[in-house]
């Protein structure tokens, strides 16, 4: 069986060529001038309107919030006061209701003593029967009448109050329903200075890693930089017909 052997070479006119390809690569790649990472800063420093503006947002969410501590004073006594009267706490207790009902029946209390009894006193003593069984009974009756207008008077006032309350407590438990839903807003923004607070600890965290990311990054390019150059000289060598 015969073997055939085949051999390549390069052609002598190309050969200086070459050879000079070869010592420009390996003076390039590994003895020659290296490649350098960027001397200088390779992030943007932070300006003073954003550092001051940090600086006062950590200054606010450090702070107790007035404002929130009023809105929350004004939240807790708002649900009390109609807390109080969804309860029922204001039915019947209106301190002004006897002084009305008093100047409510004193025209008809005047009338019945000035007028009424002394009439009736004056009708039964012109016809001799002064103190009769006759006069007591018209007494009788003209009191009892006068009783009937009292109460119907001082009923009317307290029913009419006694409604306005029930609708105003009927409007109170529909609104203590209402604060009841903006409980959980309150409640979250108890957490408004800890999460400002934590936005600008995120913020610091991020400016002082950017010199520390400069460092790693020129770390790894020493590092990395006598495979990549290797890696490119034994490219050019290989390429080489």
């Amino acid at each position: 069986m015969a073997t055939t052997t085949q051999t390549s070479s390069v052609d002598p006119a190309l050969l200086p060529y070459l050879t000079q390809g070869l010592q420009r690569a390996q003076s390039l790649f590994l003895t020659g001038q290296q490649p350098e990472f960027f001397p200088g800063q390779t992030y943007v420093s932070p300006s003073a309107a954003t550092t001051e503006s940090i600086a006062q947002q950590e200054a606010i969410a450090r702070q107790q919030s007035p404002v929130l501590q009023q809105a929350q004073q004004a939240y807790q006594a708002s649900l009390g006061q109609v807390g109080q009267t969804a309860a029922g706490g204001f039915l019947n207790a209106n301190p002004y209701q006897q002084a009305m009902m008093e100047a409510a029946t004193r025209p008809l209390t005047q009338q019945f003593s000035q007028a009424v009894l002394p009439g009736i006193s004056s009708l039964y003593s012109r016809s001799g029967r002064l103190g009769s069984g006759s006069m007591e009974r018209a007494l009788g009756t003209a009191t009892e009448a006068y009783g009937r207008s009292l109460g119907d008077i001082t009923s009317n006032i307290a029913g009419t109050q006694y409604q306005q309350e029930r609708g105003l407590q009927q409007q109170a438990q529909l609104q203590q329903a209402q604060l009841a839903g903006l409980a959980p807003q309150f409640y979250g923004q108890q957490f408004l200075p800890s999460q400002t607070l934590a936005q600008v600890g995120a913020q610091q965290e991020a400016i002082a890693a950017q010199p520390l990311q400069e460092q790693l990054a020129r770390y790894q390019f020493g590092q990395q930089l006598p495979y990549q150059q290797l890696q490119g000289y034994l490219s050019s060598v290989y390429g080489t017909p």
